[in-house]
């Protein structure tokens, strides 16, 4: 599955910008389809038609203001006409600059008033699109059922949203090629699900794994280690390795499997921290060489490390 931006497009700044309503039916939308799937009638965008409102009602008062302001000098006397429309026009211009000056806030005002107004409504809409993404999951339409999922996560920040995606994406593939989603839908606390497709992205591509991700695994660790052995936390710490600023940020939880990683990973360590030695590597460090001197005391891809280690400790 493609690697979604999750951002608004060129149009779309803020998210409430997404939302749509059928004015037929009285039915909002977050989903892209242009037409309603109840009437087939197209959708209008909220924020579209809240400004449009406000225009209207903005145009009303002026020609109501002009209407009065002709009357006034219509039915002044001949000698006070030039006084009735310089007063008149004074006030026009000085309406039209004061309502523009106002109208943003005006918009926003009104628009905050009708999404309070009409929450149930929306989330009423965003209950019956869940309900379509849920149908076409089980007609086994699984990339139609992710990609309506995702439009209502991008509105909708919740777990349970997250959760929906992450077992639609367990059921499919990872494509190559294509870099896989993971950041965006760690939830905030533990799900046996996630932490499936984690894994699944990490045999794939453990460039995915961020800074975040780490953390969600050492911070549920022992729910991962009953659900899925030790080997998944070793996985982890192999990939922390991946990155000085990891490294340092997680040494006592690599230190903790530090003994089960593979060879490669373990020589990767070691070059970083020898061309790092200024940095305070803690007891990594020490556990390190302790680890090279009891498994790889006579391995050559290992002598440049000790050497330089009893160098370092002679001075």
């Amino acid at each position: 599955m493609a690697k979604r931006n999750g951002k608004p497009t060129k149009n779309e700044n803020y998210q409430f910008q997404k939302l749509k309503m059928c004015k037929k039916c009285q039915r909002y939308s977050v989903l892209k389809d242009p037409i309603c799937p109840v009437c087939g009638k197209y959708y209008k965008k909220v924020d579209q038609l809240v400004r449009k409102s406000v225009m209207k009602r903005f145009i009303l008062e002026a020609i109501w203001i002009l209407t009065v302001t002709g009357l006034a000098v219509l039915f002044a006397p001949t000698a006070q006409t030039i006084y009735y429309l310089a007063g008149g026009v004074m006030f026009c211009i000085s309406y039209i600059i004061v309502t523009s000056i106002f109208l943003k806030s005006e918009y926003h005002y009104q628009l905050k008033k009708r999404l309070r107004k009409d929450l149930r409504k929306i989330q009423a809409g965003i209950r019956f699109e869940s309900n379509l993404a849920k149908e076409a999951e089980s007609e086994g339409q699984l990339e139609a059922a992710y990609e309506k999922l995702c439009e209502i996560g991008d509105f909708v920040y919740s777990d349970e949203v997250k959760i929906r995606q992450v077992i639609v994406l367990n059921k499919l593939p990872l494509r190559s090629g294509v870099e896989p989603e993971l950041e965006r839908l760690i939830p905030s606390s533990y799900d046996k699900n996630f932490v499936k497709y984690a894994l699944k992205v990490l045999k794939k591509n453990r460039a995915r794994f961020t800074k975040r991700c780490i953390t969600y695994f050492i911070r549920n660790r022992e729910k991962i280690m009953i659900d899925f052995g030790e080997d998944a936390l070793i996985a982890i710490a192999d990939t922390a390795l991946r990155m000085k600023l990891y490294i340092l940020e997680f040494s006592s939880f690599i230190e903790e499997f530090l003994p089960d990683l593979p060879k490669e990973r373990i020589q990767r360590l070691c070059s970083i921290i020898l061309a790092n030695p200024d940095l305070d590597w803690g007891s990594l460090k020490v556990r390190t060489i302790e680890l090279i001197g009891r498994k790889y005391r006579n391995d050559p891809d290992f002598k440049r490390f000790l050497v330089n280690e009893r160098i370092i400790s002679r001075a």
